[in-house]
């Protein structure tokens, strides 16, 4: 009622969605008490999560539409990106998880939840289709679940791709990617460890928390604000009509932490607490550690962006930010980020161990103070050593498991520091003329392309021998040399064609490759020992 009577002002559809919504409420709670009083058939109890889901997403839209939108930047002649594909990718994706979550509450409906153990095998079998009815409804929900993650992979990178300058759809298409990485980790978790009661509650969870985010993104994909355009240092300053105050607060804070790069760094983490406890370690240490390890990197981005509020200005990538936009002041940047920095030292310490506290916070004061205030801007090795602090993370996942640091742990954290250069390396060679403006003595400004393709090669041979390595210390098993030989090869033919071609085109594939082959390496990893 709140949001109706706040969407008034904004949208005349936002009301006639509203009433329906409250309908739809009604028939709701009709429809629930009759289930419990009659003690109708469990299919009726899908009819009814059908309807809750359709009236979740509902409030989401109408929430969604009743909100201002916060400031845009595009630079100068830049032209706005076609939505179109992203709204049609959307759409389906938002069909696909519906569609995902009756068909899991089928599966439970129909007694057909222990039909298959083990991941990704089913019994110790591939697709044992013909076995029985409820193995076969298990198997068309996995099935199910692996198209529609496929889907919502291509839609996020899609929003992140076209839409990195919207606030709006960063957030919304950031906040899909991290419910279905952590969706994964819980279906696959409890399909491998068993299916305990509070399993099945966080797996509705964060069915819920997916369906929520995807029409989020949906909808804020089909708003189109209009925009007054003010010119500022080479730079447009869009600005929605919605919006007289030209920002959204808690999009700009969370700009500060930079989503997308925690998002990697926690599936790093969440990987490693998978390898060290040989499956899935208590729900409480997966929460706390995932909750102060994101507060950690997001405070490690947050003053990262005070510092670097110069150099982000004169930097067309950069020049979004939260800082260099006037959307928070230096001042409120730094202290946001001291008090992430605390809150997650406390969280580590109280609820995980102290061991993944100190690493945290020692990750957090190399990357500030060595690579942020030092090397960035001193030496072209500033990214090759810096890149230590964006491999702490699965020594944390390690420690807050066993307690301690193990050598597959080391390995991981070797495997990152290797990855680091190729990959960002492969960026610095599309963007080395806002660099070179900014006086950051990335590799190519200092030594040029050529140098930078060579080494960007070198590191690629050495990243395939280290990761063939843990195999060969009887680390890992063959599962794991099939994926790692592969996916080496695949690296080391983007690199060799950059190094022959050395065209943007082929440093945007190696880029691209590079985002793909951490999270598929250690994927491959976690498969390899649970199975």
């Amino acid at each position: 009622m709140v949001l109706w009577m706040r969407a008034t002002r904004f949208d005349r559809r936002v009301v006639v969605a509203s009433v329906v919504l409250i309908v739809s409420l009604l028939v709701q709670i009709g429809l629930g008490a009759v289930t419990v009083l009659l003690e109708l058939p469990p299919y009726i109890v899908l009819v009814h999560l059908g309807l809750a889901m359709l009236l979740l997403g509902g409030l989401v839209a109408v929430a969604v539409f009743a909100t201002p939108l916060p400031t845009r930047l595009r630079l100068d002649g830049e032209p706005a990106p076609s939505r179109a594909r992203l709204r049609r990718l959307a759409l389906s994706a938002a069909i696909g998880v519906y569609v995902l979550i009756l068909a899991g509450a089928f599966v439970r409906a129909s007694g057909s939840t222990w039909a298959c153990v083990g991941f990704p095998t089913c019994n110790g079998e591939l697709l044992p289709f013909g076995r029985n009815l409820q193995t076969d409804i298990q198997l068309f929900h996995r099935l199910l679940a692996y198209a529609v993650s496929a889907h919502l992979i291509v839609t996020v990178a899609r929003a992140w791709r076209t839409e990195h300058q919207n606030p709006a759809i960063y957030v919304a298409a950031t906040a899909v990617g991290g419910w279905l990485v952590t969706q994964i980790a819980i279906g696959a978790g409890m399909v491998s460890m068993g299916v305990p009661p509070l399993a099945q509650v966080l797996h509705v969870a964060g069915a819920a928390g997916l369906w929520v985010s995807i029409v989020a993104l949906l909808v804020v994909s089909y708003r189109d604000p209009g925009f007054s355009v003010e010119t500022v240092g080479g730079i447009q300053r869009i600005q929605s009509a919605d919006a007289p105050t030209g920002r959204s607060t808690l999009s700009a804070y969370l700009n500060l932490t930079k989503p997308r790069i925690i998002v990697l760094l926690l599936a790093t983490t969440f990987a490693a607490m998978l390898l060290a406890a040989n499956g899935l370690p208590p729900w409480h240490t997966i929460l706390f550690t995932m909750v102060g390890g994101a507060l950690g990197a997001g405070a490690a981005n947050a003053v990262n962006c005070c510092i670097d509020r110069d150099i982000d200005a004169l930097m067309r990538r950069t020049s979004v930010r939260s800082i260099p936009a006037g959307a928070v002041r230096p001042e409120q940047a730094l202290r946001f980020g001291i008090v992430l920095a605390i809150a997650s030292f406390a969280i580590l310490a109280v609820f995980v161990n102290p061991l993944s506290a100190v690493l945290t916070l020692a990750a957090f004061a190399f990357y500030v103070l060595v690579y942020t205030k030092w090397l960035k801007r001193s030496t072209v090795h500033n990214i090759v050593i810096g890149g230590a602090a964006g491999a702490v993370p699965p020594l944390v996942g390690w420690a807050a498991v066993t307690g301690d640091i193990g050598l597959l742990a080391i390995y991981l954290f070797a495997i990152i520091f290797f990855w680091t250069p190729p990959h960002f390396w492969a960026l610095s060679l599309l963007i080395k003329q806002d660099y070179a403006a900014a006086g950051v003595p990335m590799l190519p400004v200092v030594r040029g392309d050529a140098e930078t393709r060579k080494q960007i090669l070198l590191y690629t041979i050495v990243l395939g021998v280290l990761t063939v390595s843990v195999f060969a210390f009887g680390l890992l098993g063959m599962l794991y040399l099939a994926g790692a030989v592969i996916l080496g090869l695949l690296f080391l033919a983007y690199a060799i064609q950059l190094m022959r071609q050395g065209t943007d085109a082929a440093a945007r594939r190696v880029f691209r490759f590079s985002l793909l082959y951490l999270p598929l390496l250690f994927g491959v990893m976690v498969v390899d020992r649970l199975i």
